[in-house]
């Protein structure tokens, strides 16, 4: 009798336990911010509400999540820097920051134009210096940097009287104690919403060349009846410009674009990220002299266009109209940011791959594009929960560097195989 009495207070007891570990085991999965959790939250509300036990039982769809890819366990390390101003943007505030990198040191710059160097050798600390560089810059609000042999290339949005705004290009030669920086060109125009864009101002060499760079200059706005300037060969508004560094000119690359937030270039291919209106994100190639659409063209659509069977206000097909077909459009949108080519050197899986960052989605796209740049061939999501303004890729250290602007934070990505 007390054997059995004894074995019956244990199943109490465990009973109790189970309850209690149960109930605080609840509370951690509706308030952590784990991507796994959030997605397990998801999946177990669908589970419930359609009854679908059964087919939820033998699924056989895979997701993954850090530190596991679909072949590569990645490590994602977070490092905040206190010493980043927070700053406008699309979603209120954010402590917006780009990220380049020269020789031992990765240079930061943030909206208001602080430049701060950290050595790469800290980012193996908990806590990390950063040496604040001294310069002469004097932006309203920093667009781009672009960093080529010893030199730091910066654009930036200054305002020069209640109505004239110009989008300018400075360069200056890298220094841990003071850079000086030159005007290299400046464009106005009172077509294109210079004073609250965030978008215009991506830079680029130009076929590797740093007398040849790429500007890329946003639409004429955000309202659901856009202006035809991004289609005016005689404006600047919505287009790529290939500037003259030492002729301080410039002409039209390509046209039709909304708000290219990224770009790349290389001596074989320029591809660009640009947003859509509502949905209809784009990864292009582009080439000289060619038009990509907007806004006649967009898989996109009005912003008050809602969920109705109306006839679309934008042109589908871009081919058919006389424009470039995208690459690739994302629908829903993700918020498309940056893209960088990542060497082979990082992973044995992820040869020949970009990398494609995102904003409103707060994933990473880890992507393939065939031989001549013409169709995505796949893209993996892998989730990191917080909006990526820029990338870049260290190769000595092979680690993949974000900057994350809503915690104002480094995101650090290595393999860990």
């Amino acid at each position: 009798m007390k054997f059995f009495k004894i074995f019956n207070q244990l199943i109490i007891y465990f009973f109790y336990f189970l309850l209690i570990s149960i109930l605080f085991f609840s509370i951690y999965i509706v308030n952590t911010s784990d991507p796994f959790t959030k997605s397990f939250r998801k999946e177990f509300k669908t589970v419930v509400k359609k009854g679908n036990i059964k087919a939820n039982f033998f699924n056989n769809y895979r997701v993954e999540h850090l530190p596991n890819t679909q072949f590569t366990k990645i490590n994602l390390k977070k490092i905040k820097l206190d010493f980043i101003d927070i700053s406008n943007c699309h979603i209120g505030s954010c402590y917006t920051f780009y990220i380049e990198q020269h020789n031992e040191n990765l240079i930061i710059a943030d909206r208001k134009g602080g430049i701060n160097f950290i050595k790469f050798s800290e980012l193996e600390n908990k806590k990390v210096n950063h040496k604040k560089i001294s310069t002469n810059l004097d932006f309203d609000r920093i667009l781009d940097t672009f960093v080529m042999n010893n030199h730091i290339y910066i654009s930036g949005k200054k305002t020069l009287s209640e109505d004239v705004t110009e989008i300018q290009i400075v360069r200056g030669k890298i220094n841990e104690n003071n850079i000086k920086f030159e005007k290299l060109i400046g464009l106005r125009s009172d077509k294109c919403i210079f004073r609250y864009s965030v978008h215009s101002g991506k830079i680029q060499s130009f076929k590797n060349d740093e007398n040849k760079l790429l500007l890329s200059v946003n639409s004429s706005g955000w309202t659901d009846n856009p202006s035809m300037e991004s289609l005016d060969p005689n404006s600047i508004c919505g287009k790529i410009l290939l500037i003259d560094v030492n002729e301080k000119n410039y002409e039209v690359y390509s046209s039709g674009h909304r708000n290219i937030i990224g770009l790349y270039s290389d001596k074989n291919v320029i591809l660009s990220t640009e947003h859509g209106p509502y949905s209809g994100d784009e990864i292009n190639n582009i080439k000289n002299k060619k038009s990509y659409g907007w806004p006649v063209a967009s898989y996109g659509e009005r912003y008050s266009r809602g969920n109705s069977d109306d006839v679309p206000f934008y042109k589908k097909s871009h081919k058919s109209n006389g424009f470039v077909e995208p690459i690739f459009s994302f629908i829903p949108a993700i918020g498309i940011s940056e893209i960088i080519k990542l060497p082979n050197n990082f992973s044995n899986m992820w040869h020949d791959n970009f990398l494609v960052s995102s904003l409103n989605a707060k994933k990473l796209h880890r992507v393939k594009f065939d031989q001549d740049y013409n169709k995505m061939i796949y893209s993996e999501e892998i989730y990191i929960g917080d909006r990526m303004r820029d990338l870049l890729y260290n190769m000595k250290d092979k680690k993949i560097i974000l900057a994350l602007e809503l915690t104002g934070s480094l995101g650090i990505l290595t393999n860990t195989q």
